[in-house]
């Protein structure tokens, strides 16, 4: 029901210059949200199963430590 009524108002938008521009402007902002969320989700597939590596305690211990 929701595809049909997309496709309906498309339709409708597309009639006009002023809605043919709306639809270009939404479709350009959908597929760079897709072409993020596809990043996202390869980078963290990609991180899965891997630790970072972090010193305890800070950085390099010197002799005014001790």
């Amino acid at each position: 029901m929701k595809k049909l009524f997309k496709v309906l108002v498309a339709r409708r938008l597309a009639g006009t210059p002023l809605g043919l521009a709306a639809l270009a402007a939404g479709w350009l902002l959908a597929r760079r949200k897709r072409r993020r969320r596809a990043y996202e989700a390869e980078r963290e597939s990609a991180h899965v199963g891997h630790r970072s590596r972090t010193v305890r305690g800070g950085g390099p211990r010197t002799s005014a430590r001790r």
